[in-house]
């Protein structure tokens, strides 16, 4: 089991580093990029750990790591991962 992560999700990743490095410092970045990365790990291991939730399209799995929400859909027992938004974010509408 792998976990995946769609164009979007490397998108919300990137913008994330960029806007935490220049918020909290490099290193705090790279400690909460490592937490999330973490988050995925145990997730490949444990795909249905998160709980599902229906969105507009289809039904995600939403799980909370740090202040932000990982969107993913289970592919063949890989984790897909659609999007990493901020908790703040409407999920829902950006999907």
């Amino acid at each position: 089991m792998a976990w995946i992560l769609s164009v979007s999700a490397v998108d919300d990743l990137d913008r994330m580093a960029a806007q935490g490095a220049l918020r909290f410092g490099f290193v705090q970045s790279e400690a909460y990029e490592q937490e999330l990365v973490t988050m995925l790990d145990t997730l490949a291991d444990m795909p249905y750990l998160a709980s599902e939730r229906q969105a507009a399209r289809q039904m995600v799995r939403l799980m909370p790591c740090g202040t932000h929400n990982i969107l993913y859909v289970v592919d063949n027992e890989d984790v897909v991962v659609l999007r990493v938004l901020h908790g703040l974010q409407n999920w829902f509408d950006l999907l």
